[in-house]
């Protein structure tokens, strides 16, 4: 795969687990290389990304579709390598399994004791610069509709997850002491269960695009340039051709800090809004974007309410969330009560 930027010979290889390996999807490596044999642009440090070594595992995530998923995104995706995305040096396609095997650019490590990248308000308004720019370039495109490795918008809407759990996962979250229920996340709360399939058609009547689907925190590297630093955007697992918000609401609700977000969410909106139209997309107001958003928070929201609790081993029902779910929770907190009501069906 590195030939393809020029020949090279490959003398060593050092092979290193690292964060992130999961043996049910994906196997990620950090590989340190030396050459015998080298050209300028030949990386010393390389990030593997292989399918599962168990056959059976393997046959079954890939019916998922995240390999190719993962390989569409990144052929769409090709202008921008090396800067808002990690560079793919090639990859190795298994039609047959519907698995692929990726070496891709090395954005480097997070300091000791650091979990996630570190977003300010330049980080977040860049990352809100590049969502604009591809949601952009593939806005309610006919082929991308059409193509076989992206999921759809209807599967995008929770994942195909049982809505009426999502109410569950709302009880759970009211009985915990630990959030702090106010604001909209109360009303976003009492809509979960069936009501939460009424979001399902104004969700679908959204224009569609390229949307990378799991934009949260953890999923947002920075990458160290002599401009300071820039957002890179990794694991596109994921993808559906879907409402463009769905990036929007999960990015600003996980990864945005939640100081930030409380003072600067219209403003951060707005800016995306008017990327999008910088970038041609004409029709779509900032007024009709912000509904979206809204909607999108709420969806977001029952998306991880439906997985924030475990059952107990008296068979009760026990908080189990992440850092992604608590972030949630906190930014819904900041949404008008009243402008909620207003916009769920």
């Amino acid at each position: 795969m590195l030939e393809g930027i020029g020949f090279c010979k490959i003398a060593d290889l050092t092979f290193e687990k690292i964060t992130g390996y999961n043996p049910f999807l994906s196997q990620l490596f950090r590989v340190q290389i030396a050459y015998s044999k080298q050209m300028p642009d030949h990386p010393d440090v390389v990030i593997v990304k292989i399918p599962p070594v168990d056959k059976k595992i393997r046959v079954k995530e890939a019916g998922f579709g995240p390999y190719v998923g993962e390989l569409g995104s990144y052929r769409l995706l090709d202008s921008f390598y090396g800067a808002s995305i990690a560079r793919m040096y090639g990859a190795v396609e298994d039609h047959v399994e519907r698995t692929v095997a990726f070496v891709f650019e090395d954005i480097g490590v997070l300091p000791e004791g650091q979990k996630y990248a570190k977003i300010d308000l330049d980080i977040a308004r860049a990352t809100l610069d590049f969502m604009a720019a591809f949601h952009a370039r593939f806005w309610e495109d006919s082929e991308l509709e059409r193509a076989t490795w992206i999921r759809d918008a209807d599967w995008s809407f929770l994942f195909n997850q049982n809505p009426l759990d999502s109410a569950l996962g709302w009880q759970v979250i009211k009985d915990d002491d630990q959030f702090e229920k106010t604001g909209g996340l109360v009303v976003a709360g009492e809509y979960f269960g069936a009501r939460l399939n009424n979001l399902r058609a104004p969700m679908g009547r959204r224009p569609n695009t390229l949307t990378h689907n799991d934009f949260h925190q953890g999923n947002v590297l920075l990458r160290q340039t002599p401009n300071g630093q820039q957002p890179v955007i990794i694991d596109w697992q994921m993808p559906a051709f879907a409402g463009a918000t769905n990036d929007l609401a999960k990015f600003m609700m996980t990864a945005v800090p939640f100081e930030i977000l409380a003072k600067y969410e219209g403003n951060l909106v707005a800016h995306y809004a008017d990327n999008l139209q910088a970038n041609g997309v004409v029709a779509y107001s900032f007024d009709r974007c912000w509904r979206d958003y809204r909607q999108a928070q709420v969806v977001t929201f029952g998306n991880y309410a439906t997985s924030c609790y475990e059952t107990s081993p008296d068979g009760g029902l026990i908080e189990s969330s992440g850092d992604s779910t608590h972030a949630v929770i906190k930014a819904l907190t900041l949404a008008d009560p009243v402008e909620l009501r207003e916009i769920l069906p």
